[in-house]
Parts: C-alpha cells; sequence; structure tokens
C-alpha cells in the first residue's frame, strides 16, 4: 500500500498526459429468488445497486498509471438486514521509472469478487447473496531493472512482492505472502544464433504454514530458421521443496515459436519436469475485424500465483484492444477508443472463466481454452470455452492422496457466448449465455451443472447518460448442493460525469 501511495506522489508530480472519466449508475432488480434457494424456500426481493466508478490513464515522461475503480452499493428491500453489503471492484497498475528507464517501481492492486469453489452458485449478479462468494484483495510491489547492454543483451530483474488477502469465505481461510526472484537475459538483433538464459525462485507462504519454495534456472540457446522461425532447446536444474516433500533435479525441453506474419503467432513449448511433461501451445492471429486465441498447457500453480495475474477470465478489453490495434497506433488514443466501444456496445468486462480454487498446496493444472471475437458494422459476437483438470500433487510430483485434497480435485468445462446488435445509431440489443459444469475427478464424486442467460436493451438519453432495461434467467442442478433457479428483471441509468 505504501509502494503504491508512492507511486501516486510521483505520478502527481511528473504526470503529463492525465485521462480521468467519473461515472455513476443506479439499477432496480426485481428479482423472484434472491439468495438462490430451492423453489419450496426462495424469496423475491427489489434491490437497488449504486455504483460510483472512475477508469483513469495517465502517461508522463517517467510514470504510467492505468485502471478501474467500481464500487457497487447494494440495498435489499426485503433482506436488507443479511444482505446489505459493498463489493468493491479495483484494478489499477503504476509504474515510476529512473535513471533513463533503467529502474523501475511498478505497483498494482486488485480487489475482486470471487468464489470459493466451482461446485457451488456462481451467479451472473452481484445482486444475488451467496455463501460461495468472498472478496479478494491483493496487493504488489514490484521493483526491477531493465535494459540492453552493449553488446545486445537484453537483461531484467524483478522482485515480485504479492499480499493476498481474503475476507468473508464460506470457511477460514489463511492470508498469503508470494515473493519472487526472477532474472532473465536474451540476445537480441537479427543474429541466426541467440540464447536465452532465466533463473526463477518462487517462495510461497501462508498464515502458520511451512513456506512453498520453487528454484528453477534454464539456458536456452536457440536457432532462427528465417524471419519467421524460431526453433530452440533448454536444459537447466529445478529444487523444490513442499510441506510434506521435496525433490531436485534436470529439465529438459524443447520449442518453436513461428511469425508468418504480424497478425499471427504460434509457439509450442515441451518440457520434462519432476511431475512429468510441461506443455504451452498458444495460437494467436487477428484480422482487421476478428480476433482469435487458443491456449493448452499443463504446468504447476498456487493459490496466489493464480489470484495475482490481474484480469483474470478473457478479458473483453484486451479482445477489442487487439482490433483497433492497427487502425489506431497511438496505445491513450486506443485505449479511449476501446472503453467507449465496450459501453456503447453493452459488452461485459470478461468472459466466462474458470473459478481460481484456494488451496493452500501445489496444483497440477491441465487446461484448454478458446477464445474469439467478431466485429462487424452493426452485429458483434465473442465466446470463449474452456476445460481445466485440477491435481493436487506432491513435491515429487505424485497426486496427493484423497484426504489432501480439500475439493481441489476436478475438472471444470465451461463457456459463453456475447451477442450484439446495434439496433439503431444508438440503440444496441445484447445478449449473453454462459454454462459451466464442474465434476470432481476420481476417486471423487460429485458434479454441478449451471447456466445463466440475460439479455440487455441500452440507449443514450443524452451524450452523458445512457438507459438501460433487461432480464436474466439462471439455474443450478447438483448432486452436491441445493438446486435452483432464479427469474429477474432490471432497468438503470449510466451517468458520465465528464
Amino acid at each position: 500500500m505504501l509502494g503504491c501511495a508512492a507511486i501516486a506522489v510521483v505520478e502527481l508530480a511528473w504526470a503529463q498526459t492525465w485521462k480521468f472519466e467519473p461515472s455513476i449508475a443506479v439499477q432496480e432488480t426485481a428479482t423472484n429468488n434472491v439468495d438462490l434457494a430451492p423453489t419450496d424456500q426462495r424469496v423475491s426481493d427489489l434491490v437497488t445497486t449504486i455504483t460510483p466508478a472512475f477508469t483513469v490513464h495517465e502517461l508522463g515522461d517517467h510514470t504510467r498509471l492505468d485502471g478501474t475503480v467500481v464500487v457497487p452499493v447494494l440495498i435489499y428491500a426485503r433482506t436488507g438486514a443479511e444482505n446489505n453489503y459493498v463489493a468493491p471492484s479495483v484494478n489499477l497498475l503504476g509504474d515510476v521509472n529512473f535513471f533513463d528507464r533503467v529502474l523501475h517501481l511498478e505497483g498494482a492492486i486488485n480487489v475482486s469478487q470471487q468464489f470459493y469453489t466451482p461446485f457451488g452458485a456462481q451467479p451472473g449478479d452481484l445482486v444475488n447473496a451467496t455463501d460461495n462468494r468472498y472478496r479478494s484483495t491483493v496487493y504488489r510491489l514490484s521493483p526491477y531493472v531493465q535494459g540492453t547492454l552493449s553488446n545486445g543483451i537484453d537483461y531484467e530483474l524483478r522482485n515480485n512482492n504479492v499480499w493476498t488477502n481474503l475476507s468473508g469465505a464460506p470457511i477460514d481461510t489463511n492470508n498469503a505472502r508470494y515473493t519472487e526472484f526472477l532474472a532473465k537475459a536474451e540476445t537480441t538483433g537479427s543474429r541466426q544464433i541467440g540464447w536465452k538464459a532465466n533463473f526463477d525462485y518462487n517462495n510461497i507462504r501462508f498464515n502458520q504454514q511451512d513456506s512453498i519454495i520453487t528454484q528453477l534456472g534454464r539456458f536456452v540457446p536457440y536457432y532462427n530458421a528465417d524471419a519467421s522461425i524460431q526453433v530452440g532447446a533448454s536444459g537447466g536444474y529445478e529444487d523444490n521443496q513442499y510441506a510434506l516433500t521435496s525433490s531436485r533435479g534436470a529439465i529438459y525441453g524443447l520449442g518453436l515459436r513461428w511469425r508468418p506474419t504480424e497478425r499471427t503467432d504460434v509457439v509450442a513449448n515441451w518440457e520434462h519436469r519432476f511431475f512429468g511433461s510441461s506443455y504451452l501451445f498458444t495460437f494467436d492471429h487477428r484480422t482487421p475485424l476478428s480476433v482469435w486465441n487458443v491456449r493448452v498447457s499443463r504446468n504447476i500453480t498456487t493459490y496466489p500465483q493464480q489470484i495475482g495475474r490481474l484480469g483474470a477470465g478473457a478479458d473483453v478489453t484486451a479482445f477489442v484492444d487487439q482490433l483497433f490495434l492497427s487502425s489506431i497506433p497511438d496505445a491513450n488514443d486506443r485505449q479511449q477508443a476501446v472503453d467507449q466501444f465496450i459501453r456503447d456496445r453493452g459488452l461485459p468486462p470478461t468472459l466466462s472463466d474458470p473459478v481460481t480454487l484456494y488451496a493452500e498446496q501445489i496444483v497440477l493444472q491441465q487446461s484448454q481454452s478458446a477464445t474469439a471475437g467478431l466485429i462487424g458494422a452493426r452485429n458483434s459476437i465473442l465466446f470463449s470455452i474452456f476445460n481445466v483438470k485440477n491435481e493436487p500433487i506432491a513435491a515429487d510430483g505424485v497426486p496427493l492422496p484423497p484426504s489432501l485434497f480439500s475439493g481441489n480435485n476436478n475438472t471444470q468445462t465451461g463457456g459463453s457466448v456475447v451477442w450484439n446488435n446495434r439496433l439503431t445509431q444508438a440503440v444496441n440489443l445484447s445478449a449473453t449465455m454462459s454454462g459451466y459444469r464442474t465434476v470432481a475427478n476420481a476417486p471423487l464424486n460429485g458434479y454441478t451443472n449451471q447456466a445463466i442467460a440475460r439479455v440487455i436493451l441500452s440507449a443514450p438519453f443524452s451524450g452523458r447518460m445512457t438507459g438501460f432495461i433487461g432480464a436474466r434467467y439462471q439455474t443450478l442442478n447438483s448432486d452436491l448442493t441445493n438446486d435452483y433457479n432464479e427469474a429477474a428483471a432490471f432497468l438503470g441509468i449510466r451517468y458520465a460525469l465528464r
């Protein structure tokens, strides 16, 4: 917090270009099942949501600040005594650079509403009260040095310090501290043969728990077959010290990168690690009217590492930014155009994504995902699909026994589709459908299926005010929790204070 405050003070002194956009929105929602209870127990309610918010973009000679702060205040007419609450969402990233942009101090704050278990309710709106929701607050302070040596070698030395705090979880949870020391070096230029090297030290510690330590170093010589193809091999060593076991040994692998055009990028990496094969495949392609992404991976992760990555989920802003990359090269101008485009078309900030599992252990995660966006003059469509298998493992790569799973051995599958139609130059119709399925991995049993459908009609009343009206329906069935369904209608206005 002190680091982020320091960044803010310095930025006020050095800032050159500020873009600050405050707004406020008011929404009324009538729901027939505010607590997502079984049909014979459900309670209807009228909920008022007041949402002050602002976005900020600043770029100076030595500073940068980007982010959004949204603070919904929810007031319940019938169930206020148990349900009234505030659900802030904060995503701020700042950077100050010194000494000819070599030394940097980067700070970030992320506050988000998360779901504790994928087997529980994942409502598509904050209006629905659920014990499965909690607040995650993440602070990150990262001093780093980066530059290029006289012999053409790029380097970066970084220290990431991440503090993760949880509140409102359905069971007692421990806060976490995550420290990483990262060193990277790479040859640059048009040379045919080059190399990369990196060292990564991670120390993850939950309150009243022993540290989970991973150290990994590797050297990667590579060969540029031509301007579009790079192949390489990797070799190195790792040392893992976990709560129950430890391991160390050699690592080795192969890699390929193919960039046939500036619009297409393919990466394929495989590496032998202590848990077996680790791999990553990504495919990114864009055209003037579409963006496509495919990602397949297998690697270890922890809760603090996952929650510390800002902007979880399929980021709609990043999607639209890629669409405007060619037509609006300036980053600030493009950011303003992206924000306006998302507001005008009523697009959600993110598409569907798997639940980040809270676990005080290492998880082996195998994931496959695909996202795409197609933007036309009057119609746009965005979709995402994912499949993620999580399996807690020991430091020797062996799966933990069922008694230590803590509910984190499961497979999540889901996806969403967002369709938008500009009925007129000002009136927009947006429809969203999302579905999720979570299944316990053997030898455990259990499943949960969820689905949400929503439609919104929006139109501007003036240059600053936009009105909207809509409806939604959601349902859940499971052999581990109570089934429910809910229908709701809502209307509201958003006013830009600029």
